[in-house]
């Protein structure tokens, strides 16, 4: 049987459940993409002003809460703020009013979650002592995110956060479920282009030229050949190659063609490896073509490694809320990035996923498909986890 704690969590939640729907849904129809998320952080405002939770602005469109109730230690809540290029394709009737822009990977989801929260810890601030933080934070998906400017801006000082929870919608969990990873749970990111560097000429006369596209066509399988037979088959490690440029015509060899691609690894050590491997492949394959190579990287996530001391906090909130079988601990990490891993190299914490799968709603599809859905149920779930662990974790 629940503890008191957790029963009034529990119906607090419960009672609010509608507006939470409701702004998840406010938030779903009008996605922004990174750095331009002005009505999604004008509709937040409204919200946070219309339940009286305090709030400044930091990083152009970010927002930090803090509730406080008296003195103690400091935690914080992230979620990002930001949509995906994507043109959404669900048959929701709250479906996205922007163009080429949706709500595709669950950002609207943590939204509703973390307000939900923030408004329950508001009502619930007799039950304990110190600061929470609600960390509304810009440009997750666009690298190197918004997470570097947000700390930068000083959220996590004054008070100094002692620990930090967040979330991620999750639809291989089924909703009503939570997953929860000790260590690894996302990939760290390298990014980078590489220009190969040739001869350009007549298509009809290619003895006269160096051509970039068969030496780039040849890059291309080759980098293939690093996780296969350059890394350690127990280590996770990715390259792949997502564009090709190159050429302006059928019957013109170019000068150059471009490369771009991404690494992932569950380790900054593993990311080293791949940038040195990816270099050695793409400079020897150049030269065995007569081609260089220039190299530029973009700026990435490191891996997202959770503390296993957060996750107690999260564990037991989830166990004394929805008992036992609402816990799934997921088989392997993520090979996709996370910017909250910013945040984790300075304060201890832990991102859990929230299960959102539901095949009767047609909540089926993976993260970035255009048509991607969402048990809102989980929204009440989450919520109620994250201010069970926040108490716990401020009360001990």
């Amino acid at each position: 049987m629940a503890n008191p704690l957790s029963e009034k969590i529990l119906a607090s939640a419960r009672k609010v459940t509608d507006l939470s729907v409701a702004l998840r849904r406010r938030l779903h129809q009008i996605p922004e993409t990174a750095w331009e998320e002005k009505k999604t952080s004008a509709i937040l405002k409204d919200f946070l002003k219309t339940h009286r939770i305090p709030f400044t602005s930091v990083v152009d469109t970010g927002i930090v809460v803090e509730i406080k109730s008296g003195k103690g230690k400091c935690v914080a809540i992230r979620t990002d703020i930001d949509a995906l290029p994507v043109t959404e394709e669900t048959d929701y009737a709250f479906k996205s009013i922007h163009p080429g822009r949706m709500h595709a990977c669950g950002h609207d989801i943590h939204m509703a979650t973390i307000s939900t929260a923030g408004l329950l810890l508001m009502q619930m601030r007799s039950e304990f002592k110190g600061a929470v933080k609600l960390l509304y934070q810009p440009s997750e998906e666009n690298p190197p995110g918004g997470a570097i400017a947000m700390v930068k801006s000083g959220v996590l000082e004054k008070p100094q956060v002692d620990m930090i929870f967040s979330l991620h919608a999750w639809p291989t969990i089924n909703a009503g479920q939570i997953g929860i990873k000790d260590g690894a749970l996302c990939a760290g990111v390298l990014d980078f282009d590489v220009e190969i560097l040739g001869k350009g000429g007549h298509g009809a006369y290619p003895q006269d030229t160096i051509d970039p596209i068969v030496c780039a066509a040849q890059v291309v399988s080759s980098l293939q050949t690093i996780v296969s037979r350059s890394i350690n088959p127990f280590e996770p490690a990715v390259v792949t190659i997502g564009r090709i440029d190159g050429g302006t015509t059928r019957n013109v060899i170019p000068p150059t063609c471009r490369l771009s691609g991404t690494a992932r690894a569950q380790s900054t050590k593993m990311l080293k490896q791949l940038q040195v491997e990816i270099e050695r492949v793409v400079l020897n394959v150049a030269k065995g073509h007569g081609c260089k190579a220039k190299f530029t990287y973009l700026k990435g996530y490191p891996p997202l490694v959770n503390v296993p001391e957060a996750n107690k906090y999260l564990s037991k909130a989830c166990f004394d809320l929805y008992g036992k079988k609402a816990l799934v601990s997921p088989p392997h990490p993520s090979m996709g990035g996370e910017d909250f891993a910013h945040f984790l190299e300075h304060v201890p914490g832990a991102m859990f996923l929230l299960g959102t799968r539901n095949p009767k709603i047609g909540a089926i599809h993976g993260l970035h498909h255009p048509k991607f859905k969402a048990d809102e149920k989980a929204i009440t779930i989450g919520a109620a986890v994250l201010t069970k662990a926040v108490i716990d974790f401020l009360n001990e």
